[in-house]
């Protein structure tokens, strides 16, 4: 394992940022994959997983130098400035490094992080990004899939994780990192899972083993590994989005992950003041839930469910 400062950018009121990264296997050497944890600075589980990997590679070098078949670089996370803030953006300006890609050497201090992040990975054959939901919600793992007509979907079957969210690029994606390594031709996925500002071990785990599962059917390591889960490849028709239709105390009767069936109650919303019961959220339909609003209160029309439907065969 080779440490290394990829990149620094001065600082006038404390020490410079520095982007560290963790490079296994020969520089250049294929078939190659770049491992970028969270972008913003609340992504618990990203950066958990991330470090994870690091000192797990660093054992198995240690017992095995002939493990890695290609190369791997980790970047556990490009802002710790907003993590030893506890912010999730950018705290200078509050501003989101994954809106500024693929970035711009002369222009504000995110577009330049953006810049020098891109140049350093831009150049594998597979890149992976940790990331957590952007909103109110906790998920289960899944590997989400930008559908630019190649066959990245099914290639995400390698993961082993149950669930391959392939949906078209929005003009959000369009200046996003995940977006802008794949028109530069490397295969991308972004790994989804948890909640933002949280630990959870178990999930984390997952989303781990799944790595690990991946550098191993590309060949990049050589590990016995278990084979797992194929992948059900879903789209946004397969997902059935569950607002509330009132604001409230928002109380969930079911965890993320749990098979509902059409008609059961999933929620309770009640008045904030009086604790009268307001609406009592019904599943539309049978399925899996996939996403769950994580905080007590909720306002009217906030998402409260994501379920992959069940589809019924004819």
């Amino acid at each position: 394992m080779k440490e290394e400062i990829l990149f620094e950018i001065a600082s006038l009121s404390r020490e410079p940022l520095r982007v560290k990264g963790f490079r296994f296997g020969q520089k250049d050497s294929t078939p190659s994959c770049v491992i970028v944890g969270p972008i913003a600075g609340n992504g618990i589980n990203q950066l958990w997983i991330a470090s994870r990997l690091v000192n797990f590679l660093r054992q198995k070098e240690l017992e095995n130098p002939s493990l890695f078949k290609g190369e791997i670089l980790i970047i556990p996370t490009v802002n710790p400035y907003s993590f030893n803030m506890s912010k999730a953006f950018w705290p200078m300006d509050n501003t989101d490094i994954d809106v500024m890609f693929p970035g711009y050497e002369q222009g504000e201090t995110t577009q330049r992080i953006a810049a020098r992040l891109f140049e350093k990975t831009n150049n594998f054959d597979y890149a992976l990004l940790l990331e957590a939901r952007k909103d109110h919600s906790e998920c289960i793992p899944y590997v989400k899939v930008l559908d630019t007509g190649d066959d990245s979907a099914e290639e995400a079957r390698d993961f082993g994780l149950d669930f391959i969210h392939s949906r078209k690029p929005t003009t959000h994606d369009t200046v996003s990192l995940s977006y802008n390594w794949k028109i530069w031709n490397a295969k991308s996925f972004t790994l989804v899972s948890g909640k933002k500002g949280s630990l959870d071990k178990g999930d984390s785990r997952k989303v781990f083993d799944a790595i690990i599962r991946f550098l191993c059917k590309k060949e990049i390591i050589n590990l016995p590994i278990f084979e797992c889960s194929k992948g059900n490849i879903i789209t946004n028709e397969n997902i059935e989005v569950i607002k509330s239709g009132t604001a409230g105390l928002f109380d969930s009767l079911v965890p993320v992950g749990e098979h509902v069936i059409h008609g059961q109650p999933i929620a309770r919303v009640y008045h904030s003041l009086d604790g009268s019961l307001l609406q009592t959220i019904i599943a539309p339909c049978d399925g899996i839930i996939s996403c769950r609003y994580d905080y007590p209160l909720i306002f009217q029309n906030a998402i409260a469910f994501r379920i992959i439907r069940l589809e019924s065969k004819i």
